[in-house]
């Protein structure tokens, strides 16, 4: 199971609901205009900051990493841009520091896909 089934299936085991987080990352991938995701990006930040780090993963930094797939180059890079951010954010939240190096696998990975664009 990956990373991202993983999370997703302890967000909805604890009560949490990543439908609409999932919806606005497959909105922003579709999005073909990059001013046009501002206002998405908006939204899908909104929604994911209502979700906890279950596994000591962004479930958001996950859905734009997994979304970033599916569109063209310069979506892809503004997404995991996005992600690093979201990780970098959990990652700075650990509260200890086995935490914080499980935390920073994902960030890492987020890292090395981006630099990929380059």
């Amino acid at each position: 199971m990956s990373a991202f089934e993983h999370t997703r299936k302890r967000l909805i085991d604890s009560g949490h609901d990543p439908k609409e987080v999932e919806l606005l990352g497959s909105e922003i991938a579709d999005s073909v205009n990059t001013p046009n995701t501002e206002g998405l990006f908006e939204a899908f930040e909104i929604e994911s900051d209502k979700l906890p780090w279950p596994q000591d993963h962004d479930f958001g930094a996950l859905v734009l990493q997994l979304e970033a797939k599916n569109t063209n180059s310069e979506v892809a890079k503004i997404m995991l841009s996005k992600a690093i951010k979201r990780a970098h954010w959990c990652t700075t939240c650990a509260t200890s520091g086995g935490e914080a190096l499980a935390r920073a696998v994902h960030l890492k990975e987020l890292e090395n896909e981006l630099s990929r664009y380059s």
